[in-house]
């Protein structure tokens, strides 16, 4: 009977210990990762409080360095021409991938341990693509699709390490000009219903890159599918999760414009607009901007037209990067103003865009003709 007792308070002793093991990773408790990458997606100022009490609580695990990295990339992805954002990310990620590997010398046969390190080189390597540093993002990603593909193949249940594996299949599997360079260097074919297969997944099974997996299909079906209905549900889907999150918001805004929703477009970009944190991030609010002045175009509210141009006008101010944008933005006053029946202003504005923008340009010129034959014909 003592035999049997010590026995079965043995088992229940080790059932214990897998249950804890299972309820966190790398000893974060796996409640308090999903709090902070809820914080995060939301764009909950919270999120950094949160994120040094876990460093502070668990200061030799390297999670809290990976969920700072995470939210950095972000932040700077948010933000997209802020250098100051760009340079943080970049200091804190070599800091936190430093100790990540340290960590990883010291439980060498710790997969959690070896995901941490390939999941922040994978965070790197995303940034250099986005900057088109194709020989960073070359040397890292190989190093850490090395990893993620040997997780998987250990183990099923490393979901989040189909992120980088699902990525790499689709684009370059029907690989966009921009990443020519990348998919030369990897020489590596993708297999695009593999792919897609473990973006699906992971936004079922993910812990760290769930978000990742609707955001990143959202930008598949545009970029290499063009199916824009598909993508407008990947990013209803974000957006309705983490109705703090202004990007989200403002790219299923956008996505029901270019679907003909303009209606739609219009209420859920004014929703992003009214929004009193838009002007800590003034290229989603530039961006929101533009949906409105199309959507109003659609709907025949020149007035709203106008008075988003002018709201764009100011965002812009003082980056001249951003003059081909306030090109369009001038091609569409003129289209507000041929609305209200200023046809002679409509077209002294579409004379005044030169030829430094050729697309505005070829439109300015398309249009004017257009509308002094109409002109003509009366």
């Amino acid at each position: 009977m003592l035999a049997r007792f010590t026995t079965a308070a043995l088992l229940a002793i080790f059932c214990l210990d897998c249950s804890l093991r299972a309820d966190a990773f790398l000893g974060v408790r796996r409640a308090e990762i999903e709090q902070v990458i809820d914080l995060g997606y939301n764009l909950d100022p919270a999120v950094e409080e949160a994120i040094e009490g876990l460093k502070a609580k668990y200061p030799e695990s390297p999670v809290p360095g990976l969920l700072e990295v995470g939210r950095l990339y972000w932040k700077q992805n948010y933000l997209e021409w802020d250098t100051e954002s760009k340079e943080r990310f970049e200091s804190v990620s070599s800091r936190a991938l430093k100790q990540a590997v340290d960590f990883s010398k010291e439980h060498p046969e710790d997969s959690d341990a070896q995901f941490v390190v390939a999941m922040i080189e994978l965070s790197q390597v995303i940034y250099y693509v986005d900057h088109h540093r194709w020989w960073a993002a070359f040397w890292k990603s190989r190093g850490s699709l090395k990893t993620m593909r040997q997780l998987l193949e250990k183990s099923p249940r490393y979901a989040d390490a189909k992120l980088p594996l699902g990525m790499a299949n689709c684009y370059l599997s029907k690989t966009p000009g921009y990443l020519k360079p990348l998919a030369f260097l990897m020489r590596f074919k993708g297999d695009w219903d593999t792919g897609i297969r473990f973006m699906q997944d992971l936004k079922q099974e993910g812990l760290f890159c769930r978000v990742d997996a609707g955001y990143y299909l959202g930008g598949i079906q545009i970029e290499l599918v063009g199916d824009r209905e598909a993508a407008r549900d990947e990013f209803a889907e974000l957006a309705r999760r983490y109705p703090g999150n202004l990007k989200f918001r403002s790219m299923w805004a956008e996505l029901e414009r270019g679907l003909g929703n303009a209606q739609r477009a219009w209420d859920l970009a004014g929703e992003v607009v009214a929004d009193g944190r838009i002007s800590d991030f003034p290229a989603i609010r530039l961006r929101t901007l533009e949906t409105r002045v199309w959507s109003s175009l659609a709907l025949g509210e020149y007035d709203n037209t106008l008075a988003a141009i002018e709201t764009i006008e100011e965002v812009a101010a003082g980056f001249e990067f951003l003059a081909p944008r306030l090109a369009w933005a001038t091609h569409a006053r003129a289209e507000a103003l041929l609305g209200r029946g200023e046809a002679k202003e409509a077209l002294e504005l579409w004379a005044s865009i030169d030829s430094t923008y050729p697309g505005v340009h070829e439109a300015a010129q398309r249009r004017a003709a257009e509308v002094k034959k109409s002109l003509a014909g009366k």
